[in-house]
């Protein structure tokens, strides 16, 4: 009878490593690096526990607009004394406490979290385990967030000529749906120097950037060149203009920004 009891342990302990195993992608250990939850999905992850409590961190970026996100953690085992002992915390910048997982009233073996908020930050997923030496299987779900931004369209709506020369400039641009733009140029003699221009913005954040940057056209059939958030690299092949264009697609977003050229 002992070795039977024994011979069932072994196979659960296959099983949960196993599991274990399998999950390791959906994990991250690291505050400082954890995994992002780009739109709606559900994560499968097990954390062994420890009395000082063993971690799992995620992050999404709360759009600002008033949503409802809302955060469901299922555990198993969900019984109370798991319950108790497991769960989790969410952050936001600078670690303000938004609140944690509360019982579900039509799930027991559940923790959730429904908050909205006016301001477009990072929030950080703190789940944790506390109970020591005990495996727990999560089921992480997040519903609420923007679907993934399209691609933006790449294409200058101003000429050249028209554009403002800068070696150093600061404005701010506030976002249109369909695209808002500021123009500075730049003269090329098609030597074929390396030019970097570096964009600083505020507020800066993986929400704005998806929707905030520059583009860099040649001066011939408005060739794309370069492009990025904050930093960009291209060199002056052709003689004539090249038009940098300044975009804002987050809208009735205000970004205050400052362009500098190397």
């Amino acid at each position: 009878m002992r070795s039977k009891v024994l011979f069932i342990s072994a196979g659960l302990l296959i099983v949960v490593l196993v599991f274990m195993s399998t999950t390791l992608a959906d994990i991250s250990h690291d505050p400082a690096a954890p995994i992002a939850i780009p739109t709606d999905r559900s994560l499968n992850f097990t954390l062994v526990g420890s009395q000082a409590g063993a971690f799992a961190y995620y992050s999404i970026e709360y759009p600002g607009d008033g949503t409802i996100i809302t955060i469901e953690l299922d555990l198993a085992p969900g019984d109370p004394v798991a319950i108790k002992g497991a769960g989790f915390n969410v952050y936001g910048p600078n670690g303000y406490f938004i609140g944690s997982g509360s019982k579900s009233l039509t799930k027991t073996d559940r923790k959730e979290l429904h908050w909205s908020d006016y301001n477009p930050v990072p929030w950080l997923i703190q789940v944790y385990n506390y109970l020591d030496g005990v495996p727990v299987n999560f089921h992480l779900q997040v519903t609420g967030l923007p679907d993934p931004e399209p691609e933006l369209p790449r294409a200058p709506v101003m000429l050249a000529a028209e554009a403002a020369a800068f070696s150093m400039t600061s404005a701010n641009l506030v976002g249109d749906q369909g695209g808002n733009y500021h123009y500075y140029k730049v003269d090329s003699n098609g030597g074929g120097s390396e030019v970097t221009l570096h964009l600083y913005y505020a507020p800066d954040n993986h929400l704005v950037s998806r929707g905030f940057g520059m583009n860099i056209y040649a001066p011939r059939d408005g060739i794309l060149a370069a492009y990025g958030g904050h930093e960009a690299k291209f060199k002056l092949e052709l003689p004539g203009t090249y038009l940098v264009q300044i975009y804002n697609y987050l809208h009735g977003i205000n970004v205050s920004y400052v362009l500098t050229q190397e």
